[in-house]
């Protein structure tokens, strides 16, 4: 009490909650790193969602669950978490699980959490088209314009040429069209397997050779990469994209609305946890050594304006004689 009349935050308002989050995408990448390679996506998936599961229910860090991944049996859209806390989530325990079967890179798991009620409430279609791209290109992006002159804009903002950027696009028939329009620009494209997430985080994190991020993308993926990029301070506008006559519906008067971050995630807290599975341009893999593995993730927070680079080594204790 006396912390609180001086002006003096106490322990628990200065609570980073990203920190505890971290926990549990590294208990998943951890859990699934362990089947690189082995040509069992389903199981990559299933493992990942018992490791976050068990760590967020340890942990008391409850909530509900909004976006996640369809048909996940342990961490389903909807289903609740008991705990201490009243948080919304946004989770995938493995974004990339056919990645991690194949042993190929750019696999992640993802935690995100809000208050309730901090996450944008749309019509439950399954995609968005979006483009991203980090603070240094605030302002640049207008989804109404054409491709050529976002990438005109993004050039111009970073100082560089249009020749000069690289823009990350999930390697979709869907997205043919969007790859042309991007080789016709002049900048450089490098597609992704998957990682509607991924991609879009790597358009927003300083250094990672990726300038923007544009795609027909999930849309909670989608709601997810955005409480990313508004931590970092980057630009995401997206527009809800119906696959057929049954969304358009659904849809109804929002058809053609731009949404920018703040009206994906209207939150005032948010928290993010980013932890490499199978190492690409955003993080390492997870490393196993003799009696310890290592991982590497990404923390965020837009109450506490932080960005964090986390390297944990676990090691693998013995049953005492």
């Amino acid at each position: 009490m006396e912390q609180q009349r001086r002006g003096i935050p106490s322990f628990q308002a200065r609570r980073e909650l990203s920190l505890e989050l971290v926990h549990a995408t590294e208990a998943a990448a951890l859990a699934c790193a362990r089947l690189l390679g082995k040509g069992d996506p389903d199981r990559v998936s299933e493992i990942a969602g018992e490791a976050m599961k068990r760590v967020l229910e340890d942990a008391g860090l409850g909530g509900k669950i909004v976006l996640g991944p369809r048909n996940d049996p342990n961490l389903a859209s909807g289903s609740s978490l008991a705990g201490n806390d009243n948080l919304d989530f946004g989770l995938f325990p493995v974004e990339g699980a056919s990645q991690v079967a194949r042993g190929s890179a750019n696999a992640l798991s993802i935690l995100v959490a809000v208050e309730p009620g901090g996450f944008a409430e749309l019509p439950p279609v399954w995609y968005a088209e979006k483009m991203v791209a980090g603070a240094g290109a605030r302002g640049a992006i207008d989804l109404d314009d054409s491709i050529t002159d976002n990438l005109r804009r993004i050039a111009f903002a970073r100082d560089a040429r249009v020749q000069d950027l690289t823009v990350v696009i999930l390697d979709r028939p869907r997205h043919q069209e969007i790859i042309a329009e991007v080789n016709a620009a002049g900048a450089r494209v490098r597609t992704l397997e998957e990682g509607d997430v991924a991609g879009a985080v790597m358009a927003a994190v300083p250094g990672t050779g990726i300038d923007a991020a544009i795609g027909i993308d999930g849309l909670h993926a989608t709601l997810i990469a955005a409480c990313a990029v508004r931590c970092l301070g980057g630009e995401l506008q997206a527009r809800l994209w119906p696959r057929n006559e049954e969304e358009r519906a659904l849809i109804g008067d929002l058809a053609g609305r731009t949404y920018g971050v703040s009206d994906l995630v209207p939150a005032a807290d948010v928290a993010v946890a980013i932890t490499g599975v199978s190492g690409g341009q955003l993080l390492p893999g997870v490393l196993f050594g003799s009696g310890y593995a290592e991982t590497s993730s990404l923390l965020m927070s837009s109450r506490h304006a932080t960005i964090r680079r986390l390297t944990t080594r676990h090691h693998v204790v013995g049953v005492p004689n």
